[in-house]
């Protein structure tokens, strides 16, 4: 059963406590984002290196993404066992043995590495919540989640700022060391602050567990099922046009490489913007849903007009219109995540989110790919752009029966 879990009044947070885990998880989530797209960052040279495609590097996100849906499904144990702060710390060092793994240049090796990569990015976010949830309340509630997911587009920022500079100046290889190095560092930092936060950890609890309890905890809860089921429709919706607006901007609209690309930077940097704002907009309404409504019906309407755009529109239109398009969606994360954590059931959010997580990635996986076949049916991403329409819309469907599961589950 769905239930909501903020802190009492009486035991409200204090500033300090806020400050020092919304800088961490954040921190983290920033590492982690820089250490999962550090390879596709530089792709180029890994490939020319390896004697392979460039195309082929991109595997490397995928077997990421499966290493990181596993991990959310095994991590609920860590949590209970060990607290939230020690399993985020763990995140950090199993980061750091992917990229050591990476580091070897011997393509089996380099499988292993991108799970064990993506296993670190998996096990990060379930603690993040129970630990943002600690913190919280009903009035920054939305604020808090989405300034610390503003560490993925951050992080993918900084892969792609530094990365190939450092390729060019020590080599891919050597590389690798740096996401490493960093995640030690923060783990040092981290750890004073381990007996603090990992107050309430079972030391008697079960750590290897059924992995797919927490899967069954959210499918057996109307509102947690259909609330992740919108998680996987926005996240494919949300990698599909990161992955195809560049494609579509050259392919169909005749658009150069360079100027693609800044359509694209629109998109990430609105990104950012985004999940604050939205952040700060769902606590002043005081309903995550209704803003997660309000999202997925923009970004419905948005990928309608995408499906439209072609070689007459003037730049600066498509600049401003993929901007407006990623504020909705690359910008729901944090109101999703905050949602995810309050209808999770007291003393479980680590499972439920989980669970939860486990389903969205799933969208983050198989979107893309999906709408890969679609235009290998169609000729046109103008159809992708379509698809990804239904999805949202499909996402938004699936919010209204969640939110009122949610009402008759908790006796509203």
């Amino acid at each position: 059963m769905a239930q909501t879990s903020d802190p009492s009044p009486e035991n409200k947070p204090s500033l300090r406590d806020l400050l020092l885990v919304v800088f961490f998880t954040t921190m983290v989530m920033t590492l982690a984002s820089m250490a999962v797209l550090w390879i596709p960052a530089i792709a180029p040279a890994v490939a020319e290196d390896l004697g392979i495609s460039p195309s082929l590097v991109g595997y490397q996100f995928t077997l990421a993404y499966i290493g990181a849906m596993s991990s959310s499904l095994l991590v609920g144990g860590f949590v209970q066992r060990f607290g939230a702060w020690r399993t985020s710390q763990s995140s950090l060092g199993m980061l750091a043995i992917g990229h050591l793994i990476l580091m070897s240049g011997h393509l089996e090796l380099m499988v292993f590495g991108s799970l064990a990569t993506g296993f670190g990015y998996g096990m990060m976010n379930p603690p993040a919540m129970d630990l943002l949830n600690r913190v919280v309340t009903p009035t920054n509630r939305n604020l808090v989640f989405s300034v610390r997911f503003t560490g993925v587009p951050i992080g993918g920022v900084l892969a792609s700022l530094v990365a190939p500079s450092l390729t060019l100046a020590i080599g891919w290889q050597s590389t690798m060391l740096v996401v490493g190095a960093l995640g030690l560092v923060l783990f040092a930092a981290m750890q004073p602050l381990r007996a603090k936060f990992d107050a309430n950890r079972q030391s008697d609890a079960t750590v290897i567990r059924d992995p797919l309890s927490g899967l069954r905890l959210v499918l057996r809860s109307r509102a947690l099922r259909f609330f992740a089921f919108t998680g996987l429709c926005f996240a494919a919706v949300q990698l599909s046009l990161m992955s195809f607006t560049v494609t579509l901007l050259v392919d169909e609209v005749g658009w150069t490489l360079v100027t693609a690309g800044v359509a694209l930077s629109c998109v990430q940097v609105a990104g950012v913007i985004g999940r604050v704002s939205w952040g700060v907009v769902a606590d002043k309404l005081r309903s995550s849903t209704a803003v997660l409504i309000m999202i997925g019906s923009t970004m419905a309407l948005a990928s309608l007009i995408a499906s439209q755009i072609g070689a007459a529109w003037p730049q600066v239109l498509v600049f401003v219109f993929f901007f407006a398009f990623g504020l909705v969606a690359v910008g729901w994360n944090g109101v999703f995540a905050s949602e995810a954590a309050r209808i999770s059931p007291p003393g479980a959010i680590g499972h439920v989110t989980g669970g939860v997580l486990f389903v969205t990635f799933s969208g983050v996986l198989f979107g893309p790919v999906v709408f890969s076949m679609l235009y290998q049916i169609t000729g046109s991403y103008s159809a992708t752009f379509f698809a990804s329409a239904c999805l949202a819309a499909t996402g938004v469907a699936c919010l209204g029966v969640s939110r009122r599961a949610a009402r008759a589950e908790a006796g509203q």
